[in-house]
């Protein structure tokens, strides 16, 4: 049997993007360490979002852990991020990597791009099924052919494993190889002739799937903790 993968969302209340991100990647990770999950991943909010930007960043502070268990138990990791912020939620996730980069750079140390990080949730009247369906067939194969992704980590959310907020229907994790591929819109959606109708073409496809309302979309950074 595999290692079983967590992830965790934690939200802010009061607390500034750099001491948020600061007593994440210091304090809460090493609690986490010291546990002996087989592979643990932070991506954090460390700053707030840029001002000008093509996505609808939220503002709050959040730190998504990625939490992988050989003995297949949450418990202990569940108990120590209970405390760790005013707002926990978990779930046990199906993890996948339509695209994944060739890391290059050591634990402990940033992603050297930034994370476009959403909480999806599917739209109302659509199976669970037609939702896996239409996100893994349909929308994973267009990003990919559109936006110049180097990292994709895509995540079912299958079970809670604490209580809390509304659980999303799926947690994503998307890298260009430079923040400007990223941010700027003629790079993301393939270059000046062809970005106003690949942007067109996204915006019917998730249409088709998600609860826009609902979905969350975050800037932030990643970090291999342990691989």
């Amino acid at each position: 049997m595999g290692s079983r993968k967590w992830i965790y969302v934690l939200r802010a209340n009061g607390e500034s993007h750099q001491a948020w991100a600061d007593r994440m990647r210091n304090e809460v990770s090493r609690q986490l360490l010291d546990l002996g999950p087989s592979k643990l991943q932070l991506t954090v909010t460390e700053a707030p979002p840029p001002k000008l930007a093509l996505f609808p960043f939220k503002s709050q502070p959040v730190a998504i852990f990625n939490v992988y268990d050989d003995a297949g138990d949450h418990t202990r990791f569940s108990e120590v991020l209970q405390n760790a912020a005013s707002s926990v939620s978990g779930y046990e996730v199906e993890e996948a990597y339509p695209v994944a980069y060739d890391r290059a750079w050591n634990d402990g140390e940033p992603t050297p791009s930034p994370i476009l990080l959403t909480l999806i949730h599917k739209k109302a009247g659509i199976s669970t099924d037609d939702f896996i369906q239409r996100w893994h067939d349909g929308h994973t194969p267009l990003s990919l052919e559109i936006h110049p992704l180097w990292y994709y980590q895509r995540n079912v959310v299958r079970d809670p494993v604490t209580g809390g907020a509304d659980a999303p229907d799926g947690i994503v994790f998307e890298a260009c190889p430079t923040r400007g591929d990223l941010l700027n819109p003629t790079h993301f959606f393939g270059g000046a002739l062809k970005m106003v109708p690949n942007m067109l073409r996204v915006a019917k496809d998730i249409k088709g799937f998600l609860d826009m309302r609902k979905t969350e979309t975050f800037y932030a950074t990643e970090y291999h903790l342990r691989s």
